[in-house]
């Protein structure tokens, strides 16, 4: 339930600042491209950052709380779909 809502905050993010045509992700998380699904991973890792998850510090208490919790229950959501959510170490070859 999670994923769906952190699926659907996306694709708000996406309607109002996205690029002119950018697809919206599907609302059914069962219908996610192993592309859609890394790109979603990506997202997460980078809305759990500290700066991010704190609004810089603006948010706290509850709200906070609030959003960590959907936060982590979407990763482990998509966890459970395959997909892990971890970041990315590229080393030059």
């Amino acid at each position: 339930m999670s994923l769906k809502k952190y699926i659907a905050s996306r694709n708000q993010l996406t309607a109002l600042w996205g690029k002119a045509g950018e697809p919206l992700l599907p609302t059914n998380p069962k219908d996610l491209t192993a592309d859609q699904k890394r790109a979603l991973a990506r997202g997460l890792l980078s809305d759990l950052s500290p700066e991010n998850l704190c609004c810089d510090g603006e948010l706290r208490g509850a709200k906070l709380r609030a959003k960590t919790s959907l936060l982590n229950k979407a990763k482990s959501e998509l966890e459970v779909m395959g997909q892990s959510v971890e970041w990315e170490v590229l080393y030059p070859t």
